[in-house]
């Protein structure tokens, strides 16, 4: 559709601001990182006739995609479970860091994290205590998680650069 000239340009420029927005979001749990990584990627793909970005290479960008979203909701489960936090301490994280995203990276991988596992503990019944000590460890799958997000988008982002460069 738009191999060459102006409208190549655009469409390429639309597709790196997405994927960047996505890589800069793995820090902020409220941004859809890699999905987005991904959908730029399958867009300049679409817009392109499938000419750089083949089909078998998006299969392996989505598999990659898929895999770390899954491999993202296991270390969250992992880091509070293996310390006998229940669902609700780790659903209390997640929306703690969401909230804190809005207040800086701080809030969203500590503060956030920190409150929300706590409060969601003791209001379905955990003492205090017990709800103290298990933060910390969804904290532990919550960075884990990021950490995978993280060598996943860059792997994903390289991937790609090395397609289009192999195209020129």
């Amino acid at each position: 559709m738009f191999s060459t000239g102006a409208g190549h340009l655009i469409i390429l420029t639309l597709c790196f601001i997405i994927v960047l927005v996505g890589f800069v979001g793995i820090a902020f749990p409220i941004v859809p990182s890699i999905p987005l990584i991904w959908f730029g990627i399958l867009l300049y793909g679409i817009a392109t006739d499938f000419s750089l970005v083949t089909p078998s290479f998006l299969l392996i960008i989505s598999v990659l995609g898929l895999v770390v979203v899954l491999l993202d909701f296991v270390a969250y489960l992992w880091g509070g479970k293996q310390f006998r936090a229940s669902l609700w301490g780790v659903l209390g994280a997640v929306i703690g860091g969401i909230i804190g995203s809005f207040f800086g990276l701080l809030f969203a991988f500590v503060v956030g994290p920190f409150f929300g596992a706590v409060v969601s503990q003791l209001v379905v019944g955990r003492d205090r205590v017990f709800a103290v000590e298990t933060k910390h460890y969804i904290i532990i799958g919550y960075m884990g998680g990021m950490i995978i997000k993280f060598a996943v988008g860059v792997a994903m982002i390289g991937l790609f650069l090395w397609q289009l460069l192999r195209g020129l």
